[in-house]
């Protein structure tokens, strides 16, 4: 208990409890330890189970004994995490990248010396060996012990404003939202597994520091402060983050000290040691909508990405606590909180502004907020608990504080009860890329062998695939202003496999950064790809996917793109913002012979009809990925009719599809297995997951 004793001493010295606040006491902080422990504890385990989950259901989650993982940003860290294991550096691994621009500014710059990310040095450190399975078997590993120590940070972030219980809910809520959950469940090996943590402790150093009675103490926290931010910056790189830390230091220090020598003095400490740098807030991607290149305006990928995509109000409250009912309670007692300490309120606006600013930005930073939103619901529990103590135990002057500090501890249990039955524990997010496509990811490295080559295929792809084989690629989640992007949708897109080819060539030889002459429009520049196709280039490795089916409209959106005006090229017959797409049917045979009832409505494939209305230009008919058999209707109309089969013509889907999408390069080349032979081989056929072209040299 001296332990404990020692706590309170030194929470009284930093902080005036009011009469609802938790009171310092030794009871109140060994019930606050021991629900502070089972917080932690549920995060923990959650992991577990959810790893255990992965484990028997191996056939999903697990490319032979390989983990697989929930994030495309995940083969990053992983990647270079094994660049590292084999002793090679950062601008080994960055060279492989963006192909072959990054090549060249390698020998140009003889190595910049970037610094590799912590999360990847330290998947490094505790893996057996440079395999995938290796550093997949840690990185995933990983993730119960970051949740834990999340989950104790909250505890303190909320525990030094006075409030331990409610910590602890917290740190539980907060921990096992759906907001945040799914970004640090089994398979998500990413920064996001300690940033909430990190967030939480960085803010309650800061707290510490503002509110010290003693300039002492406040120097300590500083430094602390400081240091815990310079962790983060070395964990997830973003100055942003410490720049709000600082501003809520300067606000805390100038209503607790009002000495502008002491103000001035720690925030220079705390900036000093944190090592933030100068940045430009307006200088982000995800403000801009169109970037410029070699005097071309592309549309930007993130417009395209759904982590950034507007969030409602109710989706908001429902990630939070899984309730719009709860959230709207939790909400109300964070208000509530608010009014009563505003000071700490407006140090601690950050973290429950994620929220608000979700509305605008999107929902990438909504976990930040949830365990404001469980604290806020936290406090107005044990607010009204001991309320009623208080009411019920007037006469009794001796025993109200203990009663009340029992029957909150009792309170904040029975949420913490509540939070892990209606939490996500059992529930499973499947792997961003199926075990088909990584197998064909790790078999292109023996297809490829020693040639020099690169892979094409859409932007999520890239760091699986140099996870999986080693060979660069042209784009990656990471290079959003790359124009490779769009050039590699307008392959896919092109009614025309030639130019696709020329496309092809034109961006493994360097693309725009390896033209000579400035050139005036986009004709003038493919006149230049054509005229080029015969020059020596690197091998290109064309990879499909039934995944890009699913993502035909962020394809869509940033090939059908003139890149001369920086405006959308419509399709004949849409609408603004209407993009190419799959429309897939839920179709069952009627008792006449041609007509399918799909999705409630009549389709007669024999007149080409849907709903009697003679809308169809074809029907068309493959198997196991290679066509079979097509009927024209009428050549004026958009619509086309897609039926996919497996080999044995059984399990079909059935989709419609615009005109321009069906003569795709893509949707003839994967899904009815028409490729020009003279400019593409197929060299690996795992339809209807995935298949890989070899793109062919010129025959002269």
């Amino acid at each position: 208990m001296s332990f404990i004793s020692m706590i309170v001493k030194w929470h009284e010295k930093l902080f005036q409890n009011g009469l609802f606040t938790q009171k310092a006491t030794s009871l109140t902080v060994t019930f606050a330890i021991i629900l502070g422990i089972i917080a932690t504890y549920m995060n923990f385990q959650a992991r577990q189970i959810n790893w255990h989950l992965w484990e028997q259901n191996k056939e999903e989650f697990f490319y032979k004994d390989t983990p697989l993982f929930t994030t495309m940003d995940a083969g990053y860290f992983l990647g270079i995490a094994g660049y590292l294991k084999s002793e090679k550096t950062m601008d080994e691994y960055q060279s492989l990248r963006v192909f072959p621009k990054n090549q060249i500014n390698e020998k140009q710059q003889n190595s910049s010396k970037l610094s590799a990310p912590l999360l990847s040095k330290l998947i490094a450190y505790f893996a057996k060996d440079t395999s995938p399975q290796a550093l997949l078997t840690v990185g995933n590993k990983m993730l119960p012990y970051t949740a834990a120590i999340t989950a104790i940070s909250i505890f303190i972030a909320f525990g030094v404003t006075g409030y331990w219980m409610e910590g602890s809910v917290a740190a539980a809520g907060g921990g096992l939202s759906i907001a945040y959950y799914w970004r640090s469940a089994i398979g998500r090996i990413d920064t996001d597994q300690l940033n909430l943590g990190m967030m939480y402790f960085m803010f309650a150093m800061v707290l510490c520091a503002g509110k010290s009675k003693q300039l002492k103490w406040g120097i300590l926290f500083t430094l602390l402060a400081g240091l815990s931010a310079r962790l983060f910056m070395a964990w997830y790189g973003k100055s942003e983050l410490i720049i709000m830390a600082s501003i809520c230091l300067c606000w805390l220090l100038i209503i607790n000290t009002r000495d502008w020598r002491s103000v001035i003095g720690c925030l220079f400490v705390f900036i000093l040691v944190s090592g933030v740098e100068v940045i430009n807030p307006f200088d982000s991607d995800y403000l801009k909508t169109n970037l410029v290149s070699h005097e071309f305006i592309f549309n930007n990928v993130l417009s395209t990405v759904t982590e950034i995509s507007k969030t409602s109000f109710s989706e908001i409250l429902y990630r939070m606590t899984g309730s719009v009912f709860v959230g709207s309670f939790c909400l109300f007692g964070m208000i509530f909180w608010a009014i009563r300490h505003p000071s700490l309120a407006v140090a601690y606006a950050p973290l429950a502004g994620f929220a608000i600013f979700s509305v605008i930005l999107g929902n990438r930073a909504l976990f930040y907020s949830a365990p404001f939103f469980w604290f806020g619901g936290a406090y107005i529990v044990v607010l009204a608990t001991k309320s009623i103590a208080f009411l019920f135990l007037s006469r009794f002057e001796d025993s109200r504080q203990i009663v009340s500090t029992l029957a909150s501890s009792v309170a904040c249990s029975i949420l913490l009860v509540f939070i892990w039955i209606q939490g996500p524990v059992n529930q499973l997010a499947k792997p961003s890329i199926p075990s088909p496509i990584i197998k064909a990811m790790a078999e292109l490295k023996f297809i490829a062998g020693q040639e020099k080559s690169v892979l094409a295929s859409w932007w999520d792809y890239g760091y699986a695939s140099m996870l999986m084989n080693g060979i660069p690629t042209f784009t990656d989640p990471g290079t959003h202003r790359s124009n490779s992007n769009y050039f590699i949708a307008d392959v896919l897109l092109s009614n025309n496999q030639n130019y696709s080819a020329d496309t092809l060539r034109f961006l493994a030889r360097g693309g725009l950064i390896n033209l000579k002459i400035p050139i005036e429009n986009r004709a003038e520049l493919t006149k230049i790809m054509f005229s080029e196709r015969n020059k020596e280039a690197p091998t290109v490795y064309l990879m499909l996917t039934n995944q890009m089916t699913d993502w035909m409209p962020s394809i869509s959106k940033i090939g059908r793109w003139d890149i001369d005006l920086g405006v959308p090229i419509l399709a004949k017959g849409h609408k603004p913002g209407q993009q190419l797409a799959y429309n897939f049917l839920n179709c069952v045979d009627t008792e006449i012979p041609g007509k399918f009832r799909c999705n409630n409505t009549i389709i007669d494939l024999k007149e080409g009809k849907i709903n009697g209305n003679a809308v169809l230009n074809l029907v068309a008919e493959a198997h196991g990925g290679k066509l079979i058999g097509s009927r024209v209707f009428d050549q004026n109309q958009l619509n086309m009719f897609q039926i996919m089969k497996d080999e044995n013509g059984k399990s079909a889907k059935v989709a419609v599809l615009h005109k321009d999408l069906f003569f795709s390069s893509f949707n003839q080349m994967f899904h009815l297995g028409r490729f020009d032979s003279k400019n593409f081989k197929l060299v690996y056929d795992g339809y209807p997951h995935v298949r890989i072209f070899k793109l062919l040299p010129v025959s002269k």
